[in-house]
């Protein structure tokens, strides 16, 4: 039986979220966040990505747009579920635009975002953290120095919390034929070592 303990305590956090931040007109008040809580099992690999885009502040849901068509792909590799298997976050829990565009978080931001990601995985307690991309690196760098020196499409193991770190799954990173077969052996290798 799945326990629903920290999934009530998951809800509870993401409601608080918008506490901790400070609104300007470059980010967006949009809460988003993986809406298949309920059907995770215990222990979920957390992917990490960098903040929500315009489409997931549509949707109200995290990698949605171009790059979580290219992530649904990667995760289907592994052979293991995206809604079951995964929780799905981000570096930021806001979007950050200029203007109507997206724009990268700030170092200011991603220190906010890594307190959040802090109390985010003492919920959670996943299995293994995957960092897609630069922002979530730096953002959890925070947390974990180590990490901001590791090899890109690796599995560590740093005081007991199993970490995978790739490339981010972008239109424009996922169109380099290099970067997308990194990822694809990336997924591929989840299951086999941590598979639930």
């Amino acid at each position: 039986m799945k326990n629903k303990k920290w999934k009530r305590e998951l809800k509870e956090f993401y409601k608080s979220r918008k506490d901790f931040i400070e609104f300007s007109c470059n980010i967006d008040e949009t809460d988003v966040f993986d809406p298949y809580i309920d059907e995770k099992k215990d222990n979920p690999i957390m992917i990490i990505g960098e903040a929500p885009g315009e489409n997931e502040v549509k949707l109200k849901q995290p990698f949605v747009g171009k790059a979580g068509e290219n992530l649904t792909y990667l995760i289907s590799l592994s052979g293991l579920d995206r809604k079951i298997d995964f929780l799905i976050t981000n570096a930021f829990p806001f979007r950050t635009k200029d203007g109507n565009k997206n724009r990268t978080p700030k170092a200011s931001e991603l220190k906010i975002g890594a307190e959040l990601l802090k109390i985010e995985i003492e919920i959670v307690k996943p299995k293994i953290i995957l960092l897609l991309g630069n922002s979530a690196i730096k953002a959890f760098s925070y947390l974990e120095p180590k990490v901001k020196n590791l090899e890109k499409c690796g599995f560590y193991e740093i005081n007991n919390q199993k970490y995978g770190i790739c490339y981010h799954p972008s239109p424009l990173a996922f169109n380099r034929k290099e970067i997308r077969e990194s990822l694809e052996r990336f997924f591929k290798t989840i299951s086999y070592c941590f598979g639930q």
